[in-house]
């Protein structure tokens, strides 16, 4: 069809076409740089090489679950396959629950920070939510994490979150782990997405 001929008489939607040409000018401001899922029970789920000098900061969506009743789920950072558990993690999580009241947690010179505690352990009931996580790679900065998600504590009540992690040194990353501060993990389901400037 020529463009004269979709100017002087439209285009009808309920037609199959053919594309060859080439699409520009599209906005593309997430891109994606890493995916992990797993429903196994492990004492940890890693997701390397997903932060790069390509983009400065990230977007994390993530979901998450215990095999025990009671336990937290812990963040901590990778740089070649390996975990840092230097004690330079410090995090703040402010939550409500459904009936208005109020806590936190919170880890100051931890070896990992902090996301949730009490958690309820069913696939189903596990943590959502996403993360923003900003200059993981550089090493002029330090790493920050802006987060929020939704959980359940393990005697029933549901749990709102919202807070950050700082790693208190400029060092280099390039991969993320969901861990627990005891036991296994039973789900888990990490999604990193590189944000264009």
């Amino acid at each position: 069809m020529s463009k004269t001929t979709v100017a002087s008489t439209g285009i009808d939607l309920s037609d199959n076409f053919a594309f060859t040409g080439t699409v520009s000018g599209t906005p593309s401001t997430f891109v994606k740089t890493g995916s992990l899922t797993s429903t196994s029970d492990l004492g940890s789920y890693s997701l390397d090489s997903c932060f790069s000098a390509t983009y400065l900061n990230y977007f994390v969506t993530f979901k998450y679950a215990i095999a025990t009743d009671g336990n937290q789920c812990h963040l901590k950072f990778r740089t070649g396959g390996s975990t840092n558990s230097e004690a330079n993690y410090q995090s703040y999580i402010r939550y409500n629950y459904q009936d208005g009241s109020t806590a936190n947690t919170n880890n100051a010179n931890g070896n990992s920070g902090v996301l949730a505690q009490d958690l309820e352990a069913t696939d189903s009931q596990g943590m959502q939510g996403f993360m923003y996580i900003f200059a993981p790679f550089s090493t002029s900065y330090y790493t920050m994490v802006t987060t929020n998600f939704n959980s359940k504590h393990n005697g029933g009540a549901k749990q709102f979150h919202r807070g950050g992690i700082t790693f208190d040194a400029t060092t280099s990353f390039d991969g993320i782990q969901l861990t627990q501060n005891t036991g296994n993990g039973s789900l888990a389901d990490i999604q990193v997405w590189g944000i264009k400037e």
